[in-house]
């Protein structure tokens, strides 16, 4: 053995030993891949996507009556889109909570008196009842709840809003402020169950970083936690955008955007984007869908870039999913089985070249891509070539650089090869391919 290959191995060694890697929780939830977020509050029954400053008054509960409430037909949706796991909006803007909490707020010492139990709902506990239609449908449950806006208790964007308040609403410091926060998500992180994911939307406030963590690692140590870096080792990111598009690369690794390959921190991306038109996030009878080509593009250059999609579901008035969207969820999942349920051959392995040969020459019209990220993303640069003949030259080479989770390569139109290959150009360790599949689809998608 030379010189120059030990050095090689001892370097190569080296850096897969100081290489980012998952925890075994956030490696379950990128597997996972499609996950479903629940748009159904108190803005549900207003004009908009939700309670804004300055206003009228808090909504009152009594507008929130959703007469034909049923968790296990959004159940249905969920399984029909392919979603592993799904997060309910708990808690919006409003401040009204889709549970009957019991917290007290301190200070003016009176009940949280603004959630479904002040409403005529026919569910007394819509996170309750939401939950339980997710395990019977082997969905993983999980919860939003914005910590900095709450427009019952005067707090938006982390910070107390209006000097003078609205009709409903209950003053408060910022200090109560906190102390509700914090026992509305003990109730939450201690009642329901382990959960899939907890959501900061826009983050949260500085002084309630320690708390929180304290509060992750003991009531929810397996939960991912959406804009949660700092939080939770288990953190993922936002890709930076509603829709649903992921740069190309995206990175497992880095806390923004479409992420760094040079950074120390494994924190994979979630894509959350509309079914509605117009990057609408609660039901609107005056909204249209997105089109399956439109919404298949999306799975292609979410999951396709090696990030999660989470796909927004808005249940109406009453309660409901929507037959049309419940329909174009059928149609999508449906794509995702048909066109990605079985490839037309695929191999897997350890190294940095890889072989599929097709006798007699098949068809195809994309390749798939999937890195074992057990110990990290070590790819940094690929090639695939294809060969329509045997003997003769690659007609087509497509290079990229990350792969992750699940990288999808489609070829410019469907044409016959016998031989497909795979070259790692650039790794930081021995590159672990769990899957290198070729594929035709049944539709022109």
């Amino acid at each position: 053995m030379s010189g120059l290959f030990i050095c090689a191995l001892l370097a190569s060694s080296s850096l897969a030993a100081t290489l980012p890697s998952p925890t075994p929780d956030q490696l379950t939830w990128s597997e996972w891949e499609l996950g479903a977020i629940i748009h159904f509050n108190m803005a549900t029954y207003l004009s908009g996507d939700g309670c804004a400053f300055p206003g009228s008054g808090v909504p009152s509960p009594s507008l929130f009556d959703p007469t034909k409430i049923n968790t296990d037909q959004w159940a249905e949706a969920f399984k029909a889109f392919g979603a592993r796991y799904a997060v309910l909006v708990v808690k919006h803007n409003c401040g009204f909570t889709l549970w009957p909490s019991n917290v007290t707020i301190p200070g003016v010492n009176i009940p949280y008196n603004y959630s479904v139990r002040q409403s005529p709902s026919p569910s007394s506990d819509v996170v309750r009842a939401f939950v339980d239609s997710c395990r019977k449908a082997g969905v993983m449950p999980g919860f939003y709840y914005s910590v900095v806006h709450n427009y019952f208790l005067n707090v938006g964007a982390g910070k107390k809003v209006l000097n003078k308040l609205m009709p409903g609403m209950v003053n408060v410091t910022m200090e109560q402020y906190y102390e509700v926060v914090l026992a509305q998500l003990t109730e939450l992180w201690t009642q329901y169950g382990q959960l899939a994911e907890v959501w900061f939307d826009g983050g949260y406030q500085a002084d309630l970083k320690a708390n929180l963590s304290a509060m992750i690692s003991k009531m929810q140590p397996h939960a991912t936690a959406f804009n949660g870096y700092g939080l939770s080792p288990n953190c993922i990111r936002w890709i930076g955008t509603e829709a649903g598009r992921a740069p190309d690369p995206n990175w497992s690794t880095g806390t923004s955007g479409g992420g760094d390959p040079s950074s120390t921190v494994w924190c994979p991306a979630e894509c959350d984007t509309t079914l509605q038109d117009n990057d609408h996030w609660f039901y609107s009878s005056t909204e249209g869908i997105r089109s399956l080509d439109e919404l298949i593009g999306v799975y292609h250059s979410t999951v396709g870039h090696n990030g999660n999609l989470l796909l927004d579901f808005t249940p109406d008035k009453d309660g409901l999913i929507p037959d049309d969207h419940m329909k174009r969820y059928q149609e999508l999942g449906d794509f995702i089985r048909q066109c990605y349920g079985k490839p037309v051959k695929s191999t897997n392995g350890s190294g940095t070249t890889y072989a599929i040969e097709l006798n007699p020459p098949a068809t195809i019209d994309r390749v798939v891509l999937e890195e074992d990220q057990t110990h990290g993303q070590t790819v940094r640069a690929y090639s695939v070539q294809l060969q329509p003949a045997a003997n003769a030259a690659p007609v087509m080479a497509i290079n990229g650089s990350s792969i992750g989770n699940k990288k999808i390569v489609l070829l410019p139109a469907a044409a016959s090869y016998s031989k497909v290959m795979l070259s790692i150009t650039s790794s930081v360790a021995t590159p672990v391919i769990r899957h290198f599949g070729v594929y035709q689809c049944s539709s022109s998608y």
